[in-house]
Protein backbone atom coordinates (compact mmCIF):
# COMPACT_ATOMS: atom_id res chain seq x y z
CA UNK A 1 0.00 0.00 0.00
CA UNK A 2 1.22 3.50 -0.86
CA UNK A 3 -0.03 6.80 0.55
CA UNK A 4 0.48 10.33 -0.78
CA UNK A 5 -0.39 13.52 1.07
CA UNK A 6 -1.70 16.37 -1.10
CA UNK A 7 -1.96 19.81 0.44
CA UNK A 8 -2.41 23.45 -0.45
CA UNK A 9 -3.03 26.70 1.36
CA UNK A 10 -6.64 25.77 2.19
CA UNK A 11 -6.85 22.01 1.81
CA UNK A 12 -5.24 18.70 2.66
CA UNK A 13 -6.20 15.19 1.63
CA UNK A 14 -4.74 11.73 1.29
CA UNK A 15 -4.43 9.45 -1.73
CA UNK A 16 -4.24 5.78 -0.78
CA UNK A 17 -3.20 3.19 -3.38
CA UNK A 18 -3.70 -0.49 -2.71
CA UNK A 19 -4.54 -3.39 -5.00
CA UNK A 20 -7.82 -5.03 -4.01
CA UNK A 21 -9.15 -2.18 -1.86
CA UNK A 22 -12.33 -2.00 -3.99
CA UNK A 23 -13.46 -5.27 -2.38
CA UNK A 24 -13.29 -3.74 1.10
CA UNK A 25 -14.09 -0.16 0.17
CA UNK A 26 -16.20 0.85 3.17
CA UNK A 27 -13.63 -0.31 5.71
CA UNK A 28 -10.91 1.45 3.71
CA UNK A 29 -12.90 4.70 3.85
CA UNK A 30 -13.49 4.40 7.60
CA UNK A 31 -9.78 3.80 8.20
CA UNK A 32 -9.18 7.36 6.98
CA UNK A 33 -12.30 9.38 7.84
CA UNK A 34 -15.48 8.92 9.86
CA UNK A 35 -18.87 8.90 8.12
CA UNK A 36 -22.43 8.55 9.31
CA UNK A 37 -23.96 7.79 5.89
CA UNK A 38 -22.81 7.61 2.28
CA UNK A 39 -24.29 8.15 -1.16
CA UNK A 40 -22.40 5.97 -3.62
CA UNK A 41 -22.47 7.19 -7.24
CA UNK A 42 -21.22 5.05 -10.11
CA UNK A 43 -22.19 4.06 -13.65
CA UNK A 44 -23.69 0.88 -15.05
CA UNK A 45 -20.43 -0.56 -16.40
CA UNK A 46 -18.39 -0.03 -13.25
CA UNK A 47 -21.25 -1.14 -10.99
CA UNK A 48 -21.73 -4.35 -12.95
CA UNK A 49 -18.11 -5.23 -12.16
CA UNK A 50 -17.76 -4.06 -8.58
CA UNK A 51 -21.24 -3.24 -7.28
CA UNK A 52 -21.89 -6.52 -5.41
CA UNK A 53 -18.53 -6.38 -3.61
CA UNK A 54 -18.99 -2.70 -2.74
CA UNK A 55 -22.50 -3.33 -1.41
CA UNK A 56 -21.20 -6.19 0.77
CA UNK A 57 -18.39 -4.01 2.07
CA UNK A 58 -20.78 -1.32 3.30
CA UNK A 59 -23.00 -3.93 4.96
CA UNK A 60 -20.00 -5.54 6.67
CA UNK A 61 -18.78 -2.17 7.92
CA UNK A 62 -22.31 -1.31 9.11
CA UNK A 63 -22.11 1.96 7.21
CA UNK A 64 -25.48 3.13 5.95
CA UNK A 65 -25.41 3.74 2.20
CA UNK A 66 -27.56 4.40 -0.85
CA UNK A 67 -26.47 3.86 -4.45
CA UNK A 68 -27.13 6.00 -7.52
CA UNK A 69 -26.18 4.22 -10.74
CA UNK A 70 -25.96 6.44 -13.83
CA UNK A 71 -26.07 5.43 -17.47
CA UNK A 72 -22.70 4.51 -18.88
CA UNK A 73 -20.92 6.28 -21.74
CA UNK A 74 -20.87 10.05 -22.05
CA UNK A 75 -23.89 10.62 -19.81
CA UNK A 76 -21.71 11.42 -16.80
CA UNK A 77 -20.58 14.64 -18.50
CA UNK A 78 -24.11 15.99 -18.95
CA UNK A 79 -26.15 18.46 -16.97
CA UNK A 80 -28.76 15.72 -16.52
CA UNK A 81 -26.21 13.60 -14.65
CA UNK A 82 -25.38 16.55 -12.42
CA UNK A 83 -29.09 17.03 -11.70
CA UNK A 84 -29.46 13.35 -10.78
CA UNK A 85 -26.56 13.43 -8.34
CA UNK A 86 -27.68 16.73 -6.82
CA UNK A 87 -31.26 15.49 -6.43
CA UNK A 88 -30.08 12.32 -4.70
CA UNK A 89 -27.91 14.32 -2.29
CA UNK A 90 -30.81 16.66 -1.58
CA UNK A 91 -33.21 13.76 -1.09
CA UNK A 92 -30.92 12.19 1.50
CA UNK A 93 -30.23 15.58 3.14
CA UNK A 94 -26.51 14.83 3.21
CA UNK A 95 -24.59 16.93 5.69
CA UNK A 96 -21.12 17.36 7.21
CA UNK A 97 -21.14 13.89 8.81
CA UNK A 98 -22.02 12.22 5.50
CA UNK A 99 -20.06 11.32 2.39
CA UNK A 100 -20.44 11.33 -1.37
CA UNK A 101 -18.48 8.36 -2.74
CA UNK A 102 -17.88 8.63 -6.50
CA UNK A 103 -16.62 5.50 -8.27
CA UNK A 104 -15.77 5.71 -11.97
CA UNK A 105 -13.75 7.49 -14.62
CA UNK A 106 -12.43 11.03 -14.44
CA UNK A 107 -15.54 12.53 -16.04
CA UNK A 108 -17.85 11.04 -13.43
CA UNK A 109 -15.47 12.08 -10.65
CA UNK A 110 -15.46 15.63 -12.05
CA UNK A 111 -19.24 15.80 -12.15
CA UNK A 112 -19.56 14.25 -8.71
CA UNK A 113 -17.04 16.74 -7.36
CA UNK A 114 -19.01 19.63 -8.81
CA UNK A 115 -22.21 18.26 -7.27
CA UNK A 116 -20.48 18.10 -3.87
CA UNK A 117 -19.25 21.68 -4.24
CA UNK A 118 -22.71 22.86 -5.30
CA UNK A 119 -24.59 21.07 -2.47
CA UNK A 120 -26.10 23.37 0.12
CA UNK A 121 -24.29 21.63 2.99
CA UNK A 122 -20.65 20.63 3.26
CA UNK A 123 -20.14 16.90 2.65
CA UNK A 124 -17.13 14.59 2.64
CA UNK A 125 -16.11 13.81 -0.95
CA UNK A 126 -14.45 10.43 -1.49
CA UNK A 127 -13.22 9.82 -5.03
CA UNK A 128 -12.48 6.33 -6.35
CA UNK A 129 -11.13 6.65 -9.94
CA UNK A 130 -11.24 3.44 -11.98
CA UNK A 131 -9.42 4.44 -15.20
CA UNK A 132 -5.69 4.81 -15.86
CA UNK A 133 -6.01 8.53 -16.61
CA UNK A 134 -8.11 9.00 -13.49
CA UNK A 135 -5.65 7.12 -11.31
CA UNK A 136 -2.37 8.51 -12.61
CA UNK A 137 -3.28 12.05 -13.60
CA UNK A 138 -6.66 13.29 -12.48
CA UNK A 139 -6.57 12.09 -8.85
CA UNK A 140 -4.18 14.80 -7.69
CA UNK A 141 -6.04 17.64 -9.42
CA UNK A 142 -8.85 18.54 -7.01
CA UNK A 143 -10.71 19.93 -10.02
CA UNK A 144 -14.49 19.66 -10.02
CA UNK A 145 -15.98 20.60 -13.35
CA UNK A 146 -18.61 19.67 -15.89
CA UNK A 147 -17.59 19.54 -19.55
CA UNK A 148 -21.14 19.36 -20.81
CA UNK A 149 -20.11 18.93 -24.46
CA UNK A 150 -16.73 18.07 -26.06
CA UNK A 151 -14.44 21.06 -26.19
CA UNK A 152 -16.79 23.29 -24.22
CA UNK A 153 -15.61 25.65 -21.56
CA UNK A 154 -16.14 23.74 -18.37
CA UNK A 155 -18.58 24.77 -15.67
CA UNK A 156 -17.09 24.11 -12.30
CA UNK A 157 -14.93 25.01 -9.38
CA UNK A 158 -11.99 23.80 -7.34
CA UNK A 159 -13.24 21.40 -4.66
CA UNK A 160 -10.58 19.12 -3.20
CA UNK A 161 -11.79 15.74 -1.96
CA UNK A 162 -11.54 14.50 1.59
CA UNK A 163 -9.99 11.26 0.35
CA UNK A 164 -8.93 9.53 -2.88
CA UNK A 165 -8.79 5.73 -2.96
CA UNK A 166 -7.14 3.91 -5.87
CA UNK A 167 -7.26 0.22 -6.67
CA UNK A 168 -4.92 -0.19 -9.69
CA UNK A 169 -6.55 -3.53 -10.44
CA UNK A 170 -9.67 -1.67 -11.64
CA UNK A 171 -7.75 -0.37 -14.66
CA UNK A 172 -7.35 -3.92 -15.90
CA UNK A 173 -11.08 -4.09 -16.62
CA UNK A 174 -10.67 -1.43 -19.31
CA UNK A 175 -10.53 -2.47 -22.94
CA UNK A 176 -7.06 -2.49 -24.44
CA UNK A 177 -7.33 0.79 -26.34
CA UNK A 178 -8.68 2.77 -23.36
CA UNK A 179 -6.02 1.25 -21.10
CA UNK A 180 -3.26 2.13 -23.57
CA UNK A 181 -4.61 5.68 -23.92
CA UNK A 182 -4.21 6.03 -20.18
CA UNK A 183 -0.61 4.96 -20.58
CA UNK A 184 -0.13 8.13 -22.62
CA UNK A 185 -0.44 10.13 -19.40
CA UNK A 186 1.88 7.69 -17.61
CA UNK A 187 4.58 8.15 -20.26
CA UNK A 188 4.04 11.91 -20.09
CA UNK A 189 4.82 11.89 -16.36
CA UNK A 190 7.93 9.76 -16.91
CA UNK A 191 9.19 11.87 -19.80
CA UNK A 192 8.60 15.09 -17.88
CA UNK A 193 10.15 14.22 -14.54
CA UNK A 194 10.99 10.56 -13.83
CA UNK A 195 13.75 8.99 -15.92
CA UNK A 196 13.82 5.74 -13.87
CA UNK A 197 10.08 5.31 -14.47
CA UNK A 198 10.65 5.85 -18.18
CA UNK A 199 13.34 3.16 -18.19
CA UNK A 200 10.95 0.82 -16.39
CA UNK A 201 8.28 1.44 -19.03
CA UNK A 202 10.85 0.75 -21.75
CA UNK A 203 11.71 -2.59 -20.14
CA UNK A 204 8.25 -4.05 -19.51
CA UNK A 205 7.19 -6.66 -22.02
CA UNK A 206 3.44 -6.99 -22.42
CA UNK A 207 0.41 -6.25 -20.28
CA UNK A 208 1.11 -9.06 -17.82
CA UNK A 209 4.47 -7.54 -16.88
CA UNK A 210 2.86 -4.11 -16.65
CA UNK A 211 0.11 -5.48 -14.42
CA UNK A 212 2.67 -6.72 -11.89
CA UNK A 213 4.10 -3.19 -11.51
CA UNK A 214 0.84 -1.23 -11.76
CA UNK A 215 0.65 -0.13 -8.13
CA UNK A 216 4.22 1.18 -8.26
CA UNK A 217 3.61 2.95 -11.59
CA UNK A 218 0.43 4.59 -10.31
CA UNK A 219 2.15 5.82 -7.16
CA UNK A 220 5.12 7.22 -9.06
CA UNK A 221 2.92 9.10 -11.54
CA UNK A 222 0.95 10.73 -8.74
CA UNK A 223 4.14 11.57 -6.87
CA UNK A 224 5.55 13.17 -10.04
CA UNK A 225 2.41 15.16 -10.70
CA UNK A 226 2.25 16.44 -7.14
CA UNK A 227 5.90 17.52 -7.37
CA UNK A 228 5.37 19.24 -10.73
CA UNK A 229 2.32 21.10 -9.47
CA UNK A 230 4.31 22.36 -6.49
CA UNK A 231 7.15 23.46 -8.80
CA UNK A 232 5.16 24.79 -11.78
CA UNK A 233 1.73 23.35 -12.65
CA UNK A 234 2.33 24.11 -16.33
CA UNK A 235 4.90 21.31 -16.45
CA UNK A 236 2.07 18.77 -16.10
CA UNK A 237 0.78 19.85 -19.53
CA UNK A 238 3.55 18.34 -21.67
CA UNK A 239 2.07 17.70 -25.13
CA UNK A 240 -1.32 19.18 -24.28
CA UNK A 241 -1.23 22.30 -26.48
CA UNK A 242 -0.99 20.34 -29.72
CA UNK A 243 -3.17 17.58 -28.25
CA UNK A 244 -6.04 20.01 -27.67
CA UNK A 245 -5.66 21.37 -31.21
CA UNK A 246 -5.78 17.82 -32.61
CA UNK A 247 -8.87 16.95 -30.58
CA UNK A 248 -10.68 20.10 -31.65
CA UNK A 249 -9.76 19.63 -35.32
CA UNK A 250 -10.95 16.02 -35.23
CA UNK A 251 -14.08 17.12 -33.33
CA UNK A 252 -13.24 14.67 -30.55
CA UNK A 253 -14.20 11.72 -32.76
CA UNK A 254 -10.91 10.00 -33.62
CA UNK A 255 -8.20 10.03 -30.95
CA UNK A 256 -8.76 9.44 -27.26
CA UNK A 257 -7.25 12.08 -24.99
CA UNK A 258 -4.22 10.02 -23.99
CA UNK A 259 -3.55 9.25 -27.65
CA UNK A 260 -3.69 12.94 -28.54
CA UNK A 261 -1.30 13.72 -25.68
CA UNK A 262 1.12 11.11 -27.07
CA UNK A 263 1.08 12.80 -30.48
CA UNK A 264 1.54 16.28 -28.99
CA UNK A 265 4.34 15.16 -26.67
CA UNK A 266 6.25 13.56 -29.52
CA UNK A 267 5.84 16.62 -31.78
CA UNK A 268 7.14 19.02 -29.13
CA UNK A 269 10.06 16.74 -28.24
CA UNK A 270 11.08 16.32 -31.88
CA UNK A 271 10.94 20.10 -32.43
CA UNK A 272 13.01 20.74 -29.31
CA UNK A 273 15.60 18.30 -30.58
CA UNK A 274 15.68 19.94 -34.04
CA UNK A 275 16.40 23.29 -32.38
CA UNK A 276 19.18 21.83 -30.24
CA UNK A 277 17.35 22.36 -26.95
CA UNK A 278 16.43 18.71 -26.40
CA UNK A 279 19.15 16.09 -26.05
CA UNK A 280 19.73 14.18 -29.29
CA UNK A 281 18.01 10.80 -29.37
CA UNK A 282 15.24 11.80 -26.95
CA UNK A 283 12.52 11.82 -29.61
CA UNK A 284 13.61 8.41 -30.86
CA UNK A 285 13.40 6.92 -27.34
CA UNK A 286 10.02 8.54 -26.77
CA UNK A 287 8.67 7.24 -30.08
CA UNK A 288 9.81 3.69 -29.27
CA UNK A 289 8.17 3.83 -25.84
CA UNK A 290 4.91 5.16 -27.25
CA UNK A 291 4.91 2.43 -29.89
CA UNK A 292 5.44 -0.19 -27.18
CA UNK A 293 2.08 0.82 -25.69
CA UNK A 294 0.33 1.12 -29.06
CA UNK A 295 0.21 4.91 -28.88
CA UNK A 296 0.38 7.09 -32.01
CA UNK A 297 2.97 9.72 -32.88
CA UNK A 298 0.97 11.11 -35.81
CA UNK A 299 -2.64 11.34 -36.94
CA UNK A 300 -4.67 12.50 -39.92
CA UNK A 301 -6.28 15.93 -39.73
CA UNK A 302 -7.43 18.64 -42.08
CA UNK A 303 -4.30 20.77 -42.48
CA UNK A 304 -6.06 24.14 -42.73
CA UNK A 305 -8.19 23.47 -39.68
CA UNK A 306 -5.17 22.29 -37.73
CA UNK A 307 -3.19 25.38 -38.69
CA UNK A 308 -6.01 27.61 -37.45
CA UNK A 309 -6.24 25.65 -34.19
CA UNK A 310 -2.50 25.97 -33.55
CA UNK A 311 -2.41 29.63 -34.50
CA UNK A 312 -5.18 30.27 -31.99
CA UNK A 313 -2.74 29.21 -29.26
CA UNK A 314 -0.52 32.18 -30.09
CA UNK A 315 2.66 32.69 -28.08
CA UNK A 316 2.33 30.44 -25.06
CA UNK A 317 4.13 28.58 -22.33
CA UNK A 318 4.86 25.01 -23.44
CA UNK A 319 6.71 22.28 -21.53
CA UNK A 320 9.62 21.03 -23.64
CA UNK A 321 11.81 18.07 -22.59
CA UNK A 322 15.50 18.84 -22.20
CA UNK A 323 16.07 15.10 -21.85
CA UNK A 324 14.09 12.09 -20.70
CA UNK A 325 13.01 12.82 -17.13
CA UNK A 326 13.43 16.58 -17.21
CA UNK A 327 11.47 19.32 -18.96
CA UNK A 328 11.07 23.05 -18.61
CA UNK A 329 8.14 25.37 -19.27
CA UNK A 330 9.31 27.62 -22.11
CA UNK A 331 7.60 30.62 -23.64
CA UNK A 332 7.52 29.66 -27.31
CA UNK A 333 6.37 31.49 -30.41
CA UNK A 334 3.49 30.24 -32.46
CA UNK A 335 6.03 29.29 -35.12
CA UNK A 336 7.50 26.72 -32.71
CA UNK A 337 4.16 24.92 -32.45
CA UNK A 338 3.38 25.21 -36.16
CA UNK A 339 6.76 23.70 -37.04
CA UNK A 340 6.40 21.09 -34.32
CA UNK A 341 3.23 19.89 -36.01
CA UNK A 342 3.93 20.30 -39.71
CA UNK A 343 7.49 19.03 -39.53
CA UNK A 344 6.67 15.58 -40.88
CA UNK A 345 3.23 14.89 -39.41
CA UNK A 346 0.73 13.35 -41.83
CA UNK A 347 -2.15 15.61 -42.80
Amino acid sequence: MQTIQVSGSHYRYEISINEGLIDDLAREILCHISLKRALVVSDERVWSLYGPAITRSFAAAQLESSALILKTGGYAATLDALKEISAAMEGLTLGPEDGLVVIGGGTLCDTGGFAAWHHKDVVRLIQVPTTMIGMTDWAVEGKSALEYRPGSKMIGSFFPPSLVLIDPRCALSLNERVFDAGMGEVIKCACAADAPLFRLLESLDGRTALQQRLEEITWRCLYVKRALIQKDARLTMLGHGIAHAVEATQRYRILLHGEAVAVGMYCVTRRGEALGYTQKGTAERLEACLNRYHLPTSTLVDSESMLRAIQALGECVTPVPQRIGFCEALTVSNAFLVNAWFGGIAY
